[in-house]
């Protein structure tokens, strides 16, 4: 799969070895810039400070957790934030955990651990409906 390199990404998880993986994944799979969050408050203030094009967020976080970032993410005063795809990863996929995160506005969902195709796969579905100018290449 190769990403248009001037897409910016923001990976928030609040295990470092995740965000490294994560980080890297997204750099194989072509993306330009990552700006890495440990948590959700962290990653909040980022989306206020600049825009971003996805962000790939971990559900459970000691802070604020994925549920809390959603809710203000897509809260409606939040202007053009508001519209960034979500992947969420998360490695407690259970029924309940999907349906809140689906119910929140989450465009994708992986399971930890995950491959970079898949990442890919997931990129694919949020990022082509909205940018048809920047093709993303199975």
């Amino acid at each position: 799969m190769i990403i248009p390199g001037r897409l910016r990404a923001l990976v928030v998880d609040d295990n470092s070895y995740a965000r490294a993986i994560s980080a890297m994944s997204l750099r194989k799979l072509g993306l330009g810039e990552i700006v890495e969050a440990e948590g959700g408050a962290e990653a909040i203030l980022q989306l206020l400070g600049a825009p971003f094009d996805l962000v790939l967020m971990d559900w459970y976080m000691p802070d604020v957790n994925g549920a809390g970032v959603m809710q203000v993410l897509r809260d409606p005063r939040m202007g053009a934030p508001m519209a960034v795809p979500v992947i969420l990863m998360t490695a407690y996929a259970s029924r309940d955990n999907l349906a809140r995160a689906r119910d929140l506005g989450v465009n994708e969902i992986l399971s930890k651990p995950f491959t970079t195709e898949q990442l890919g796969s997931a990129l694919a579905k949020v990022l082509a409906p909205q940018a048809p100018d920047q093709a993303v290449f199975l």
